[in-house]
């Protein structure tokens, strides 16, 4: 037998070749699953924070803060979101109850963060027994774009993803007086 049909008929590296084509698509399901495990503790955390901040206001105990406060305690709360109060966008407005909407009429807020739109909220805080919905659009990169999840983000010009949380409250009449 010659040497090439010797080499040629060879077992050893048999599992070489295998294991360079499994070893990508192994590694992309980690890197999937770990970008899925980021987005979610992202979420988890907006979510809290959204609630946490904005206890008082459902409890009735406080008025509603600028958007520049909402936005910082949101972003106190959240303490692992990078640049959180240059992607945080906070909106706070009445629900409609003709037909239960929680679409904000004058100006959604989870759109490009390039965007110019006025970010205060807009409602009359004087009107007691509203119901109001507060909603917090956290804007996000990827952590990478080599993954296929990362590539199905649906991305704005900057290349973020959006990450949102809404609560609703009523708006509880303020007393300004003591009682007695």
């Amino acid at each position: 037998m010659t040497p090439a049909l010797r080499l040629w008929r060879a077992e050893t590296g048999a599992v070489t070749l295998p294991t360079l084509f499994w070893i990508p698509l192994f590694f992309m399901i980690l890197l999937m699953a770990v970008e899925v495990m980021v987005i979610n503790m992202r979420q988890v955390l907006l979510d809290r924070a959204v609630e946490v901040a904005t206890r008082d206001l459902r409890l009735g105990s406080a008025s509603i803060p600028s958007h520049d406060a909402l936005k910082t305690r949101i972003c106190q709360i959240i303490a692992f979101v990078p640049d959180c109060a240059t992607n945080l966008a906070v909106e706070v407005f009445p629900v409609n109850l003709s037909n239960w909407s929680l679409v904000n009429p004058e100006a959604p807020r989870c759109s490009d963060i390039t965007s110019t739109l006025v970010d205060d909220p807009v409602f009359d805080p004087a009107t007691g027994n509203q119901l109001v919905a507060l909603r917090a659009c956290l804007r996000l990169k990827p952590m990478t774009r080599l993954d296929p999840m990362a590539l199905a983000l649906h991305l704005d010009a900057t290349g973020r993803f959006a990450l949102s949380s809404t609560t609703v409250f009523v708006n509880e009449p303020r007393t300004t007086g003591t009682a007695s």
